[in-house]
């Protein structure tokens, strides 16, 4: 490996042509404004040509220059490489379009990782130099006002030499101010100063803004391809209201008329200036990846791994909130259920499977629920969920097992053997048939015995069902219709309890998530005429309600006879 160096231009050009990526990681001028940190070295060989990063003791890849044709190849030599000299193999800010190109020939080894805080932002040449649209409206009121407070500015390029000085002092000046320097402006300083004073020998554009002889902005930009402008440096007196527009706005005027797109970098995972990059309105995202070998493993979860058990679920399932997913962790979670896919020590998928007991033709049979089913997000799209249930599917414990998933996405689970085991139906009432409330009542004191009884007489109907008892309803069936804000309401005629319905109401509608009875029901649905607005049941498929229908999967399993009558079968569990 060498070191990389100015006067390397000329033989590492013909490779970054021929590669032609679009991410700015890839412009010569990046490399070497930066190249203080990340100590870059490089080899050519006669396909392609590879660098490897040092930052800070860590060491990582940039995508291969070459063609895709040699993609493959390049990757061996730089894992073998990696392997080598003791270090994992990594390539950081892969872009997606090299990424899809080498899913296709990786043999299944590389695992690919979404790194958004890596992202470029890519915006319209001409609305950030003509300001005009809606879009950018606000950036255009703050140019306009810089142009009526300071009407005799002064734009000109500068000179590397001449006005070296002058843009020393501005920096120093700018940074003083703030309360506290931090090593990466420390290091974006010195990168600043590096390109400066090799102007001579890179190509790339300065240009500044003075007011009344005091330079209070200055920009670095140089040409990348697919007519792409990059905007290395862009500093400016910060106490003055439309400096920044009128600095880009000025480089556009003067240079790279025949460019479409700038490139103004990532974010890197700060939200305000990722709250102000989306704000400039990016035309499209050159989306990162981080690639490694995959090191895949499967453990049972353990005390060491919960937090992270934790993030991944409220990562996900962004629909729950506090209180329901401390109630998941307080009431379902299990770690003794519950089975982790890693790549060496990175969390990646996480899945629950735990027993209930079901009634099947009047038999009381173990069974396994998924839940759960989560992972990490800048994972998915590469089987790794796939890998992990495959695993636990082939347990011994779980082999040949009566298995049940509610599946968002059916898809995914057929290929493991799944098929749609049971439907239900959702109804939007029509209200007319339902405005005679009769003589039933609502009970306003039950206990939880009660509504016990009414559903194993409600499931005599059923051949197959989920079995519940007192510690159901108790310690998970009556806190969870709390935590989620929904209601319960039990109803009874003559004395006799006759069912209860568990509901939303909102402000657009009442939405019923369970319905248990044994007679009335019409009756019971007038009940929810009085809230004057429309009425959605879900319920199972013996239930007979006019309205307008629409069938909807609630659940998965293998093991079943797929030509059993889906009306016999109930089964209403979230998790």
């Amino acid at each position: 490996m060498k070191k990389l160096k100015l006067e390397d231009y000329s033989k590492i050009k013909p490779y970054l042509d021929m590669a032609n990526y679009e991410g700015y990681n890839s412009n010569f001028i990046t490399m070497m404004m930066w190249n203080h940190e990340y100590h870059i070295q490089y080899e050519i060989h006669n396909h392609f040509l590879i660098m490897l990063h040092n930052y800070k003791g860590i060491y990582f890849w940039a995508m291969p220059f070459t063609t895709p044709k040699y993609y493959k190849e390049a990757i061996n030599y730089m894992i073998d490489y990696s392997q080598k000299h003791d270090f994992e193999f990594m390539i950081d800010c892969a872009t997606e379009e090299f990424v899809n190109i080498l899913k296709t020939i990786d043999d299944g080894k590389l695992l690919y990782q979404r790194t958004p805080y890596n992202d470029d932002y890519i915006y319209d040449r001409q609305m950030q130099e003509t300001l005009s649209g809606k879009k950018i409206q606000k950036r255009r009121n703050h140019y306009n006002s810089f142009q009526k407070n300071y009407p005799h500015y002064i734009y000109r390029d500068l000179d590397e030499v001449k006005d070296f000085d002058i843009i020393l002092e501005c920096l120093t000046r700018w940074e003083k101010d703030k309360e506290e320097l931090s090593e990466t402006m420390t290091s974006e300083i010195y990168g600043i100063l590096y390109l400066l004073s090799t102007r001579h020998l890179l190509k790339f554009e300065v240009g500044g803004i003075f007011i009344d002889g005091v330079m209070e902005a200055f920009i670095i930009a140089s040409q990348l391809n697919h007519q792409t402008i990059q905007i290395h440096v862009e500093k400016a007196n910060k106490n003055i209201r439309g400096l920044y527009p009128a600095i880009l706005k000025e480089l556009l005027e003067h240079h790279y008329k025949d460019d479409l797109y700038i490139n103004r970098e990532e974010d890197m995972g700060l939200d305000n200036l990722k709250k102000s990059k989306l704000a400039l309105h990016p035309v499209k995202m050159i989306k990162k990846y981080k690639i490694t070998l995959k090191n895949l493993h499967i453990i049972q979860a353990n005390d060491n791994d919960f937090n992270d058990i934790v993030q991944l679920w409220k990562n996900n399932f962004t629909d729950e909130n506090e209180k329901s997913t401390q109630f998941y962790f307080d009431n379902i979670y299990n770690k003794k259920n519950t089975y982790l896919l890693k790549n060496k020590n990175d969390l990646i998928s996480v899945c629950q499977i735990i027993p209930y007991e079901m009634s099947i033709h009047r038999q009381s049979q173990v069974y396994y629920f998924i839940a759960g089913v989560c992972t990490q997000k800048e994972y998915e799209g590469q089987g790794c969920m796939k890998y992990l249930l495959n695993h636990i599917l082939h347990m011994k414990q779980y082999n040949n097992q009566l298995i049940y998933l509610q599946a968002y996405i059916p898809d995914i689970y057929r290929s493991l053997g799944f098929s749609i085991s049971h439907f239900h139906q959702k109804i939007e009432i029509e209200k007319e048939y339902y405005n005679d409330i009769g003589h039933i009542y609502v009970k306003k004191n039950f206990s939880v015995n009660e509504l016990l009884e009414l559903y194993n007489k409600f499931t005599t109907k059923f051949d197959e069902y989920r079995m519940r008892d007192i510690d159901y309803y108790q310690n998970y069936f009556l806190p969870r219709t709390k935590i989620f804000e929904q209601q319960i309401i039990l109803f009874a005629y003559d004395n006799q309890n006759i069912g209860y319905v568990i509901y939303e109401n909102n402000d657009e509608y009442i939405y019923i998530y369970e319905i248990i009875y044994l007679s009335h029901l019409n009756n019971i649905l007038s009940y929810f005429n009085q809230f004057n607005k429309k009425v959605i049941v879900e319920c199972d498929l013996k239930t007979k309600i006019n309205g307008t229908i629409s069938l909807c999967q609630c659940m998965m399993s293998r093991q079943i006879n797929k030509d059993r009558c889906l009306n016999k079968y109930y089964i209403n569990e979230v998790y």
